[in-house]
């Protein structure tokens, strides 16, 4: 029987409703003006350029060690390579925040999802959110803009971890604070080299989510059950639960 359900966020519960290219473009614009406001006055074109290079090669290389490396980590690595001090923890806080709130806006709630949530809830599942992303604080945000916070325990970030999915670890923490057997959870999301893989590898059900997931996606994992859209989630689980 199934009693808990974890979410991933992007392309599950919230989408990206516009162009991914163009709206970093607009953020790395506004770090390049949040750097000059903090006092990085004679090379924030470099340092933006470093930061978005860095940014690139971390991208390549988490798919492959599962690390995550925050984007605080990435942008004070690159002040460094530029010779320039990092700014203390706040000024680097707040620039970033600017950099994000340019691709926040984007984000839009999956429709349906308050209901979905509050359908599951109904029937006594608890429900968590485990997010690969690097900037906690940014998900945070994401989190509120969609008005779904009230509804997940726990909320688990990879850029708090320090891991990503598809290492165990995220999922294992999950099912220890619910006290709950793997085969008593499932996991919902786009990702079938993440979110479903994870899954696989401690023994939870899956459940993948086409409507928003990359096409074309290169992965050996092949996903328990499959849906088209997030109101299609509770029927699923019931399939799941009739199984035994």
């Amino acid at each position: 029987m199934i009693k808990g359900v974890i979410f991933d966020l992007g392309s599950t519960l919230i989408y990206f409703d516009g162009d991914w290219g163009q709206a970093w473009e607009e953020a790395l614009e506004e770090l390049r003006s949040a750097l000059h406001d903090a006092g990085i006055e004679d090379a924030p074109d470099e340092i933006t350029a470093e930061f978005a290079r860095r940014m690139e090669a971390y991208r390549h290389a988490r798919l492959d060690d599962y690390q995550e490396r925050s984007t605080a980590n990435v942008l004070n690595e690159a002040l460094r390579a530029a010779g320039k001090s990092a700014p203390d923890d706040g000024k680097i806080a707040s620039t970033l925040e600017r950099m994000y709130a340019r691709t926040e806006l984007y984000w839009k709630p999956v429709p349906g999802v308050k209901d979905v949530l509050r359908q599951l809830e109904s029937q006594g599942l608890r429900m968590a959110l485990l997010s690969n992303a690097g900037d906690e604080e940014n998900v945070q945000r994401l989190i509120d803009r969609a008005g779904i916070r009230r509804h997940l325990d726990p909320i688990l970030i990879s850029a708090a971890l320090g891991v990503r999915k598809p290492s165990p670890q995220p999922y294992e923490l999950i099912l220890s604070q619910w006290n709950l057997e793997p085969e008593q959870a499932v996991m919902v999301g786009d990702r079938l080299d993440q979110d479903i893989l994870g899954a696989q590898r401690v023994g939870m059900h899956q459940i993948w989510l086409r409507a928003y997931a990359e096409p074309d996606q290169h992965s050996s994992s092949e996903a328990e059950m499959t849906g088209e859209t997030l109101a299609d989630v509770p029927l699923l689980i019931e399939h799941l639960n009739s199984k035994g």
